[in-house]
């Protein structure tokens, strides 16, 4: 039986307390404690009922065979079996009514999924055997309420992405059939197993982290960092509403991470729409929250954690809601009093507040600066401003935040040279130290003896670095999905519309094969390539991308032509795939090489993108209909003609020219208008008809929520072409406002075709419909992945030959001569242009 497992770890607050519940910075490091969450498929039911298989019990809970369970081996809990009810299952978001739940011997069933807010201690363990059995099944569910949370997030996920349907009176089941009720078994070592000492390491946030991914993964859902985050908070949110989710975040992105929580009640506003079907999951983990940063923080220096616990657990809810009510009680005592005295002080006692939270925004941002830096001594002052703002902020709402065994805890380590401070909400539980990496044993070792002697245990906690391999492993199977896809599309003949241009042939054409020139000027006079052919961006961010890129570097390099990289993306975010695109320049040394990037990335990224390739010239990319169907992609293009303006300022400063390229979808006069407005100097119009990315990510889903309607979205590569041709009687026709008083300057834009090329005379149709150059992907990648380097090296040498040979029957010495003097016919009919 397959199963699948993730973990998550614990986590620490290290600076900004408190004021992060009110949209404030803080850092929250992840620690080397976690939390493992196993999901495997339900069996058939084998606890004892007291009602016999067939009888009907609130929508025939026992005609059905099989049952998950929710299970923590680490604790004193009773195990909860579930099963979707298929009655109520379509109309529910986030589980609603849609899983009925029993316990071991219990004869109820039919009740509510929606978990209230709990935080019950595991010492108040329900002594089930007294109760009636719906309130047994209540109280079981509010301590498995952050995995039930979780799970009905997901679910509703699945359900979305087409993976998880209603069907007949089988239950739920995947979009492959099968029953999809899951086991799902909890295991910690975030508290102490032998004593059941609790370390306030954030228990709810790993579980809920963890049981996502391991959902995630059962549903065979692809889901990157950011997303993941999401779905967390949101699952966590619908238990405990006053969190702030920098629990959730440390323990998803791992190491040491600034944050900033989103807007509570944005976020309460987006689940409602929801829940009522006026919005979807998938379009709320697309959209920028508000306030919202995560932001892993590369600390240097060397520095290690040491943690002390004072042997008293705190409750984090109780600590922040008793400091919440003194500001509001000190706010509230003058303020209907008829005494100006008393007025004023509740003024000046909201005022504090206000000035706490900004106080510990301006410490936040200074130890984070050192942290990176592993400046020492301002970090030495940053733990000291943080202690004493929580300080002062415990006396103004009369809230004990930092115990008399804190205090010792932090003068300890004061002593022995090192910053210290309580973490989280004080109270009790924990206190933390940083010291050297040089000096840390002896240091360590001084301070662990002076607090054992004041009765404090050190945990022997490390900071649980991020694991780059999961990422990175994401990017790799999305990019292979696309390599494999791509190939498995492609056709011999496209639809990009070329077959509709036909060439009227010159009986006479008055020259001889020598005398024909295919030899192009571009991205500046300074520029000329030989043949008006390049290999278009194709791949890279995974092992077969890197073999195919290294292969495609060979072939340009032999062939002379120039080559473009697929996007740099996954190499920005991720360091170790650099060399997955770099390959290219070190098996094409000499060539004309093109780096890759999104429109959504800053002006810095691009020019990293360029250096990571040594690139003679840089292709934005532009694929917002990809993206859109794509279950992880991006929703936000509001910044992208931004983005383009910055990043083409910044490379002309390199005298590194810039490209804006489409990816299937076409581009029309209007699109080329306003990049040129923004400085931008070429586009490939990458047009419908050769490999379609929609198409791809549509089959990526897997399931039958798709947008198949959408395959076929967009311009052919020749519409393209003749729609930025006749650009200024289309904008004279249609007196676009968007672009008023523009015209197409082709002495300032320089226009590249690709997009379903599949032989050499759709090369010189689109040469003739105005293109400069022409990029070829799929077909060349049908060349190399049949027939090798070789097969495609001989391709491209009698693609150069063959281009020539046209352009002589057409009686055209060069390009210009093409465009100037053939004649063609479109559909039949006279096309002048």
């Amino acid at each position: 039986m397959t199963k699948f497992q993730a973990e998550a770890p614990g986590k620490l607050y290290i600076a900004g307390e408190y004021a992060v519940v009110d949209g404030k910075a803080a850092i929250v490091a992840a620690v080397n404690r976690y939390v493992k969450v196993t999901v495997d498929a339900a069996g058939a039911c084998d606890f004892p009922c007291d009602f016999p298989k067939d009888a009907d019990c609130g929508g025939n809970f026992y005609g059905r065979n099989f049952y998950g369970k929710i299970a923590c081996e680490d604790k004193n809990f009773e195990p909860l079996y579930w099963k979707f009810d298929e009655a109520r299952f379509g109309g529910m978001r986030f589980g609603g009514n849609s899983r009925e739940f029993i316990l071991d011997k219990s004869y109820g069933c039919g009740f509510d999924s929606r978990a209230d807010a709990c935080d019950l201690p595991a010492e108040e363990s329900p002594a089930t055997n007294d109760l009636p059995a719906q309130t047994n099944v209540e109280k079981i569910k509010k301590y498995y309420a952050y995995v039930i949370s979780a799970m009905n997030v997901v679910d509703e996920y699945a359900r979305e992405m087409g993976v998880l349907e209603a069907q007949g009176a089988q239950g739920a089941q995947s979009s492959k059939g099968g029953a999809r009720e899951y086991n799902v078994r909890i295991e910690s070592d975030l508290d102490d197993k032998k004593t059941g000492k609790k370390y306030g390491l954030g228990s709810s946030a790993a579980v809920t982290v963890a049981a996502v991914r391991a959902l995630c993964e059962w549903y065979g859902l692809a889901i990157a960092t950011p997303e993941l985050c999401k779905l967390a908070i949101i699952a966590s949110s619908l238990v405990k509403k006053s969190g702030s989710g920098g629990d959730v975040a440390a323990s998803v992105y791992g190491g040491w991470v600034l944050y900033r929580a989103y807007n509570r009640e944005w976020l309460k506003a987006e689940v409602e729409m929801i829940e009522s079907g006026d919005s979807s999951l998938c379009e709320l983990l697309q959209k920028k929250w508000p306030r919202f940063v995560v932001k892993r923080l590369k600390v240097g220096g060397g520095l290690r954690l040491l943690v002390g616990w004072t042997g008293s657990p705190a409750s984090s809810a109780e600590l922040v809601g008793s400091v919440k009510a003194g500001v509001k009680a000190g706010a509230a005592s003058g303020a209907n009093s008829g005494d100006s005295a008393a007025r004023e002080h509740a003024k000046t006692h909201a005022k504090t507040y206000e000035d706490f939270c900004a106080q510990s925004e301006k410490c936040v941002q200074k130890i984070a600066k050192s942290l990176e830096n592993g400046d020492f001594n301002a970090l030495l002052s940053g733990f000291a401003q943080n202690r004493a703002l929580l300080k002062d902020l415990g006396e103004i709402t009369g809230t004990l935040i930092e115990t008399p065994k804190l205090t010792r805890l932090i003068e300890a380590a004061n002593c022995a040279g090192l910053p210290a401070k309580t973490s989280g909400a004080g109270g009790g539980d924990c206190g933390i130290a940083i010291a050297r990496s040089q000096d840390f044993d002896a240091v360590a070792n001084r301070i662990k003896s002076e607090w054992q002697k004041n009765g404090i245990e050190a945990l022997g906690l490390q900071v649980a670095e991020f694991d780059e391999n999961r990422d990175s492993s994401l990017i790799e199977q999305r990019k292979n999905d696309h390599i494999k896809l791509a190939c498995k599309q492609y056709k011999s003949r496209a639809d990009a519309g070329f077959e509709a241009v036909r060439f009227i042939p010159n009986a006479l054409p008055q020259l001889a094969l020598s005398d024909v020139d295919t030899s192009v000027s571009v991205l500046g006079a300074a520029e000329k390539w030989a043949a008006p052919l390049y290999i278009n961006a194709m791949t890279g961010g995974s092992k077969n991308g890197e073999n195919i890129n290294a292969s495609l570097a060979r072939v340009a390099a032999k062939t002379g032509v120039a080559m473009a990289c697929g996007s740099l993306s996954a190499a920005l975010k991720n360091p170790q795939l650099a060399g997955t695109f770099s390959v290219i320049r070190r098996f094409n040394p000499r060539g004309f090489v093109m780096a890759n990037v999104s429109a959504g990335v800053a002006a810095e990224q691009a020019i990293k993108a360029v250096e990571i390739l040594q690139a003679n010239a840089l292709q934005i990319h532009l694929n917002a209909a990809q993206e859109l169907v794509m279950s992880e992609g991006d929703r936000d293009f509001s910044a992208w003609l931004s983005n383009i303006e910055a990043i083409v300022s910044a490379l002309d400063s390199m005298k590194v020219p810039v490209v804006v390229k489409e990816t299937g979808c076409g581009m029309s006069a209007r699109d080329v208008l306003r990049l040129q407005n923004v400085g931008v100097r070429a586009v490939d119009v990458g047009g419908r008809g050769g490999t379609n990315f929609v198409a791809i990510e549509n089959a990526r889903r897997g399931g039958r929520r798709g947008y198949e309607f959408l395959d076929s979205w967009g311009l052919t590569t020749v519409e393209s072409l003749l729609d930025i041709a006749r650009c200024d009687e289309i904008l004279r026709d249609y007196g676009d406002s968007a672009v008023a008083g523009d015209s197409c300057d082709s002495a300032q834009m320089q226009v590249f075709a690709s997009g379903g090329v599949r032989t050499p005379l759709d090369v010189v149709r689109a040469l003739k419909l105005g293109a400069s150059a022409v990029g070829v992907a799929g077909e060349f990648l049908h060349t190399l992945t049949c027939g090798g380097m070789d097969a495609l090296v001989e391709q491209i040498e009698d693609w150069k030959t063959q281009i020539r040979v046209i352009m002589a029957l057409l009686g055209c010495r060069n390009i210009a001569d093409l465009r100037k003097n053939s004649r063609i016919l479109i559909d039949g009919k006279p096309c002048n242009l």
